[in-house]
């Protein structure tokens, strides 16, 4: 009986880990001081909806707009890469994919005797793979646009990239590429025989007892890898503390830890950019230089400092569409961007600053 208990109750008791809250003066910061953050991320231009502060493991001041709160679904953009790298990380570990330098022909046999057979994976992991692409957001521009493209007119999001020619050797051309990341999507369903959303569920969200997360899906059926994660401004925060803990979470590692040294360690093709996570602390002498961040479109950002124990979340304003996070077939139809369709996607900021948004958060420290 005593057997069948403890059996049962490994899922029935288990507590959900929800944020330690404390004053910023608990956690030696000043709380004046602290609210210029505020004041600049709720400026009305910055349309921001949510930002979550963090200290030493600590939520310790967090702010919405009206109509908004601690359960309201963000959105991630881009974001969601990050997330896609720990996936990829996991992967490894557990022996699905041999490592980083396997050939992506593996997964995509298609590409077997072109020059395509030569992408290995870190170089899509460096946003190196050489595939032509063009990540271009501007609406008088969008019939350049791959990433256009790949959200208004194809219902199959991995086949238009499998389709896209070599422009430069692989490992040799940076060119950030949403169409990169998409790859992981394929390789980590095939490696995993799982999608890569129903992936992150068993390895990542349930282990950081995150909730409802939602990851956005293709009509055909793959996992977006490369943006549209859905959750709550304060499970974003989760992430960034799991990357500050070196990948463990309530003493378990959840990520390698030798996975998260390798992709907050800089690409040689570009010293601000890892395996999917921006090293700003890199490239901006205003930044603290070990700054990192997840960074989306329309403003999203998973700040993380290490050596300050800050993890910082930003979100925009975001009207969340009601049904299922299945694009059929535009993306942008149901998940639309830049504020182009009435209380419906993300509004962008009229400017941000990294700096300014950061500065009163860091002078706040004693």
């Amino acid at each position: 009986m005593r057997a069948a208990f403890v059996v049962a109750c490994l899922s029935a008791c288990h507590t959900p880990w929800e944020w330690p809250v404390q004053t910023p003066e608990e956690q030696g910061m000043d709380s004046a001081t602290l609210d210029g953050a505020r004041a600049y991320a709720f400026d009305p231009t910055r349309h921001t909806q949510g930002v979550v502060v963090t200290r030493r493991g600590v939520l310790v001041a967090e702010w919405y707009e009206d109509g908004r709160g601690p359960d309201s679904y963000g959105a991630s953009w881009s974001m969601a890469k990050s997330f896609t790298s720990a996936l990829v990380g996991i992967a490894i570990d557990e022996g699905k994919i041999s490592g980083v330098d396997v050939p992506m022909v593996e997964f995509y046999p298609q590409w077997q005797g072109s020059p395509r057979d030569q992408i290995k994976l870190e170089h899509v992991l460096h946003m190196a793979s050489g595939l032509m692409w063009s990540e271009i957001y501007q609406v008088d521009r969008a019939n350049e646009s791959d990433v256009v493209s790949l959200v208004f007119t194809t219902e199959s999001p991995l086949d238009y990239v499998l389709a896209k020619a070599l422009e430069f050797p692989p490992g040799t051309h940076f060119e950030y590429s949403s169409g990169d990341a998409l790859l992981f999507s394929g390789m980590l369903a095939k490696a995993t025989g799982k999608r890569a959303g129903d992936y992150a569920q068993e390895k990542l969200f349930s282990r950081l007892d995150i909730e409802n997360a939602e990851w956005w899906r293709a009509k055909t059926g793959e996992t977006l890898t490369y943006c549209c994660l859905d959750m709550t401004t304060r499970d974003f925060a989760r992430f960034g503390l799991l990357y500050m803990q070196h990948g463990v979470w309530e003493g378990e590692q959840v990520v390698p830890a030798e996975w998260v040294d390798a992709s907050l360690t800089p690409s040689p093709l570009y010293e601000g950019y890892g395996y999917q996570w921006w090293l700003e602390g890199n490239t901006d002498d205003t930044l603290p230089h070990d700054l990192f961040m997840a960074n989306g479109h329309d403003g999203q950002f998973i700040y993380v400092i290490p050596s300050l124990e800050l993890v910082i979340v930003r979100n925009g304003h975001y009207d969340k569409f009601q049904g299922p996070a299945i694009a059929e077939p535009s993306l942008f139809l149901r998940y639309p961007s830049d504020g182009l369709v009435p209380e419906g996607g993300t509004i962008p900021p009229d400017t941000w600053s990294h700096t300014e948004f950061l500065r009163p958060i860091l002078a706040s420290i004693r």
